[in-house]
C-alpha cells in the first residue's frame, strides 16, 4: 500500500493511522517503509559516511537540488532504480509473504511526477516507463488539499509548487488507473483524517 503527495499533505499521520487501524481492527502487522526498500542507502552515504548524509537529508529542504546534467540524472535514477528492481523481492519475501502488511511513505511515483525532488532530471517517459517493469502495490492513495491548507501545515514549498505537483501526481493516477483495473488508484482530498481514514479502509474492505 502507498501513499503519495506533497509535503503537508498529511501522508505521515494518515501511514500512522492506518497502521494502527489494520493491527488493530484485522490483527495484521504492519512494516512502513519510507520512499523504497532501501536495500541500497542514499548515494550521499558513499562520500559523506552513513550519520552525516541522513543528518543532511533530515535538514534540508525539498526539491533544492542543483543537478543540470542528465548523465548524472541518469546514473542517480539507474543507482535507485535497482534498489527498486532488487529490493521489491526482498520485501515480498522478508514482509509480504510473512503476512506483513507494507505501507510506503512515498513511492517510486515520485520519481515520475516529481523527479525533481531525487534531484534528477529526466524525461518522464524514461521514469514512467521503468514502473511498469515493478510489482504493482495493490492499493494506492494519493493525498492532496488546497495549497492554503497544506502552506499552512508546511511552508517547504511554494503555492506554485504546490498546484504543479498536485497536478502532475492527479494526472499520473488518473492514467494509471486507466491501465491497470486490478490495482487501486485512489486521489483523495485530505481535508478532514476521519473522512480520509474511512475512505482508505472501505477502499480496502471493498476491494476485492
Amino acid at each position: 500500500m502507498t501513499f503519495s503527495g506533497v509535503d503537508g499533505a498529511g501522508k505521515s499521520t494518515v501511514i500512522s493511522e492506518v497502521s494502527e487501524l489494520i493491527e488493530k481492527r484485522y490483527r495484521r502487522p504492519v512494516k512502513v517503509l519510507r520512499h523504497r526498500p532501501s536495500l541500497l542507502p542514499i548515494l550521499s552515504v558513499w562520500t559523506k559516511g552513513k550519520e552525516k548524509a541522513h543528518q543532511d537529508a533530515v535538514n534540508s529542504l525539498p526539491r533544492q537540488g542543483n543537478n543540470k546534467s542528465s548523465v548524472s540524472s541518469l546514473f542517480r535514477f539507474g543507482y535507485y532504480y535497482t534498489d527498486y528492481i532488487l529490493g521489491q523481492f526482498i520485501i515480498y519475501l522478508k514482509y509480504v509473504l510473512r503476512g506483513k502488511i507494507v505501507l510506503y511513505d512515498r513511492y517510486y511515483f515520485d520519481f515520475i511526477a516529481d523527479a525533481k525532488r531525487s534531484n534528477i532530471l529526466l524525461p518522464k517517459v524514461v521514469t514512467e516507463t521503468g514502473y511498469h517493469l515493478l510489482m504493482k502495490p495493490k492499493f494506492n492513495f494519493f493525498l492532496y488539499a488546497a495549497p492554503e491548507k497544506i502552506l499552512s501545515r508546511k511552508k517547504e514549498l511554494s503555492y506554485r509548487s504546490i498546484c504543479d505537483l498536485t497536478a502532475e501526481y492527479s494526472q499520473l493516477f488518473s492514467k494509471l488507473e486507466k491501465k491497470d483495473q486490478n490495482v487501486k488508484y485512489l486521489s483523495i482530498e485530505n481535508n478532514d483524517l476521519d473522512t480520509t481514514l474511512d475512505t482508505i479502509m472501505n477502499t480496502i474492505i471493498t476491494t476485492k
